[in-house]
């Protein structure tokens, strides 16, 4: 039911934002509180591309319902925060920001996928490059199991993802002045750490024990 309202609550925030007359920015974003609020709506993008791309992914291989479930639940809740913060970058800034797919990404960047997968939680910047590397080395190590297997390695990945989403949000609280980014950063701590809660929860339930 929580997701559901937080949804809800996007959606119509999105649809007020959709309507109302923009105001574009003439002059280079200056400031602190504008490059953190770029910064961050930019990166939060690609992150969420990143994560919907994962989703889309589980979607066809993900053996339990439950983290079919979940990976929908993704899906649902990012794309409209994407087209959010593209809209405030676009009425805030006069910044048209597409996201790219990671497979797009990789191929203008000419990057390889053997990259790990370890996900750190340093600085964020507006360099998708950041994490495409990490987030499609989690994509190719999906190739290499199945089953119940995938669905252990989806979580887990998933969890590195969301971790470092707070992260992100966590920082630019320190800096934001919009209200509605602040409260947008806010949710995605709140949604995305009660994420993670149920998903360590179920990876305890479907792992088998050793």
């Amino acid at each position: 039911m929580l997701k559901r309202i937080n949804l809800l609550r996007i959606a119509i925030i999105l649809l007020v934002s959709l309507t109302a007359s923009s105001v574009y920015a003439d002059a280079p974003v200056t400031g602190r509180a504008g490059r953190a609020e770029v910064r961050f709506m930019e990166g939060m993008v690609d992150h969420h591309q990143m994560a919907l791309d994962m989703a889309e992914d589980c979607l066809m291989k993900a053996t339990t319902d439950t983290v079919r479930t979940l990976c929908q639940n993704v899906i649902d809740a990012q794309t409209l925060e994407i087209e959010l913060m593209r809209g405030w970058l676009l009425e805030w800034y006069g910044i048209d920001y597409t996201p790219m797919a990671m497979s797009e990404l990789m191929g203008l960047m000419g990057l390889g996928v053997d990259s790990g997968m370890d996900m750190g939680h340093g600085d964020h910047t507006t360099n998708p490059a950041t994490d495409m590397p990490l987030m499609m080395g989690m994509m190719s190590g999906f190739d290499r199991v199945e089953g119940l297997d995938y669905d252990i390695a989806w979580l887990e990945a998933m969890v590195d993802h969301h971790d470092d989403a707070v992260h992100m949000s966590e920082r630019v609280l320190r800096y934001a002045e919009h209200e509605d980014l602040r409260a947008l950063a806010q949710q995605i701590i709140d949604d995305q750490m009660a994420e993670i809660e149920s998903m360590e929860v179920l990876l305890v339930e479907i792992a088998p024990s050793s």
